[in-house]
């Protein structure tokens, strides 16, 4: 295909302390996004929605990602919770057997891993903007989080769950 006829202009321009050259065309725009960690608080967070321009705003955005974090860990200790109770109710089930169970069980679950899973990846991202403030509240809200929940139900096994 022969683009040559496609006007296209080249412009350069700053984002926060973020250098930024993009090119334009009547159909498409790219952006280099900054591989390196930055303070700032011009962002584009996972969506073209959820953009800040002001410390207002980075600030907000740290809550939520904070919140994000909090929900992981709710998810994940609710799996590890489930888990145990019915491990507590049922009798050890022979490998065999295992297969005659019900699924309705076993599809809740992995529900709550496709969620688990989800949001691991969207703060994995937040966390790729390499802003400072974001990467710094993605893992304080992890630690805090899961440091709440290991005091509050020490008695479950948090590793088995993974770290996503």
């Amino acid at each position: 295909m022969d683009h040559s006829h496609h006007h296209h202009h080249g412009h350069k321009g700053t984002i926060g302390n973020t250098a930024v050259a993009n090119t334009q065309s009547s159909d498409h725009m790219m952006m280099h996004h900054a591989m390196s960690f930055h303070f700032g608080t011009e962002e584009t967070i996972l969506f073209d929605f959820w953009k800040t321009e002001t410390a207002v705003g980075i600030a907000i955005s740290c809550l939520i990602t904070v919140i994000l974090a909090f929900l992981m860990e709710t998810i994940r200790f609710f799996r590890e919770y489930r888990k145990a109770q019915i491990q507590i109710s049922q009798p050890p089930i022979a490998p065999e057997d295992r297969l005659k169970r019900s699924p309705q069980l076993d599809l809740i679950d992995p529900l709550f891993q496709l969620i688990q899973l989800t949001i691991a990846y969207f703060l994995m991202l937040i966390f790729m903007t390499f802003n400072v403030y974001l990467c710094f509240f993605t893992v304080i809200g992890e630690i805090i989080s899961h440091l709440l929940y290991r005091t509050l139900y020490p008695h479950l096994n948090s590793s088995s769950a993974g770290h996503c």
